[in-house]
Parts: structure tokens; C-alpha cells; sequence
């Protein structure tokens, strides 16, 4: 009963006449009110308390607290749901971890909001891309939203938990400190930027000049993360090479967060991904003048080293 009560909750909240209530309609005055953000931070804050003092051994298995950071639409989303179909590891979509080491959450009170948020998203599928053109990244036969032994936890919001940092680049010295005895690794997907910036420009109604401001923004603060990590905690991944040969690629991410990596799950997970990149770029009328503009960027960030509009 409340498992059929919970899918119909999740297969309502996820539908397109709530989500535009509560995006776009009258809900979205309540839902982004600071007094509805702090009741709903103290309930979460209430909630996980009383988990971990019911279930205080749940997580002793977990050896690694795993990060995305990047921009958003650069395949953190996707590799992040092949991660969580390993049997040993959750890794959560839309659950902006930072926010609540920021707010004093305790380890394991994180941990409860990842395994919930993970939970969430299998129940919906994994549907991503919803504003374009809606697919799901669920891995048929694995363990997506569940686990057999916790060893890995963590969580894919890369655009997000970047605009944190930027704001508060104590962040990662504060959440090593929450994470006392487990280790820290971050994972940076990159992406032609063309791809992402295009994507902003579609769905977040930006202009050239507003969207490219914001992606090279974000590209100072990944600078700044990058040269205070060392080669065991950083983990950087470049989308086009991840697709174009992804068996080699994925083992590498696997072996960076010390997870065996059989043949069945690594073939279950390989058989959902698109056969080549996707190129959003050619979605928007890009000038000369712009193209011109992000090639003079790209190359003040070496791990934008080798893009161009035409690759």
C-alpha cells in the first residue's frame, strides 16, 4: 500500500500539469518563498535527524563520498545514473548536496537525502531532458535507486553544486570536514562548450552575451576547484570521448571510485547511451562573431583545451 501510495505521488509531482503549477503557475510564488525554503530545509533537517538516531549503523559500509561539478547539460546527469546502477553505489540526480552541508546537516543526514532522492528518481525512470526532447536514462535489470552494500554515495547536480562553490569556496574545505573518514572525490564532466552554452540559450530564454557570461563564470570557479585537488580526488571526463568509446571511459570513472565494474552491469549500462554526441549547437544561429568570441574563452581554461564549434 505505501509503495503504490509513493508511485502515485512521484507519477503526479513528475506530471506536466504539476510541474507547471509549481514552475511556472501560481505554485511557483510559494514554492520558491524563503519561508516555504527554510519550513521545508527544517522538516528535511527533522526528518533525517530521526533516521540516523532509527538506523545509526545504515552507512557504515560507505568508503566515498562522490561529486559532480561542471556545467549544467554536460553529461554528469547520465554518467551519474550509470553509476547508480552499480549494486554498491547511490548516486542521486536533483538533490543539491551542498545546499544542506551549507545548512549543518551531519553526514549521515546527507546520506538520507541522497538514498531518498535516488530512490525518487528511479521511481520516475530516470526521465531527463524534459523541456527537449524527454528520455530516460534507466538501466534495465540493475540497481538504480537501491543497493546491495553502500560503499560509494553521492550526488550528479554538477551546475549547481559549482554555483555554490562560487559563492562559498569554503565549501569543499567544509564538506571534507562533514565527511571525516570517507573519502572526497569530485568527477568534472566537460562538454564542448558550443553545447551547453546553446542549451542555455534554449531553455533558460538567455542571450548570447548572458549565456556565455554565465558558462565562463562557472569556468573560473572549476579553475579554482581544480588547482586546490590532487590527481587521487579529481576526476575529469570529457562527454564526446566518454560517448564515442564509452567501455574504455566508464571503467576509468569505476576505477576512480574503487567499484568492481562486471560485464553484465557494464553492458547494461553501455546499452543505453546514444551511439555519437549530441551537437546542441546547430539548435542555435550562432555568428561568426560569437563563435569568434567563446574560441577567444576557451582558450584561457586548459581543460577546454581542444574544442572548437567545429569538432
Amino acid at each position: 500500500m505505501q509503495k503504490s501510495l509513493e508511485r502515485f505521488w512521484i507519477s503526479w509531482i513528475n506530471s506536466d500539469k504539476w510541474r507547471a503549477f509549481a514552475k511556472h503557475g501560481p505554485g511557483s510564488k510559494l514554492f520558491r518563498s524563503n519561508a516555504y525554503l527554510k519550513l521545508n530545509m527544517a522538516r528535511r533537517y527533522v526528518t533525517t535527524y530521526y533516521k540516523c538516531r532509527q538506523e545509526p549503523t545504515q552507512f557504515k559500509d560507505v568508503k566515498t563520498f562522490c561529486m559532480f561539478i561542471g556545467h549544467v547539460k554536460s553529461g554528469s546527469t547520465l554518467i551519474g545514473s550509470l553509476l547508480d546502477a552499480h549494486p554498491n553505489v547511490i548516486l542521486a540526480d536533483e538533490a543539491d548536496a551542498l545546499k544542506y552541508v551549507s545548512s549543518g546537516f551531519s553526514r549521515d543526514q546527507l546520506f538520507h537525502i541522497l538514498l531518498k532522492a535516488s530512490h525518487r528518481e528511479a521511481l520516475k525512470g530516470r526521465v531527463t531532458a524534459r523541456r527537449l526532447n524527454a528520455y530516460s536514462l534507466s538501466v534495465p535489470d540493475q540497481w538504480q535507486g537501491r543497493y546491495n552494500k553502500l560503499q560509494v554515495i553521492g550526488d550528479s547536480k554538477a551546475g549547481p553544486s559549482t554555483r555554490i562553490i562560487s559563492r562559498d569556496p569554503q565549501l569543499i574545505q567544509r564538506l571534507n570536514t562533514v565527511m571525516s573518514g570517507i573519502d572526497v572525490k569530485l568527477i568534472q564532466v566537460i562538454r564542448n562548450p558550443y553545447d551547453p552554452i546553446s542549451l542555455m540559450m534554449i531553455r533558460g530564454r538567455r542571450s548570447f552575451e548572458n549565456a556565455v557570461k554565465h558558462y565562463f563564470a562557472y569556468c573560473e570557479t572549476l579553475a579554482d576547484i581544480r588547482a586546490k585537488m590532487n590527481e587521487s580526488s579529481l576526476l575529469p571526463v570529457r562527454y564526446e570521448e566518454f560517448i564515442r568509446q564509452p567501455e574504455e571511459n566508464f571503467l576509468k570513472v569505476c576505477d576512480f571510485l574503487g567499484i568492481e565494474a562486471t560485464a553484465e552491469y557494464v553492458s547494461a549500462c553501455l546499452g543505453i547511451l546514444y551511439s555519437s554526441p549530441e551537437q546542441s549547437r546547430h539548435l542555435v544561429p550562432w555568428s561568426p562573431q560569437w563563435i569568434e568570441v567563446v574560441k577567444h574563452k576557451i582558450d584561457q581554461f586548459d581543460f577546454l583545451g581542444g574544442y572548437s564549434y567545429e569538432n
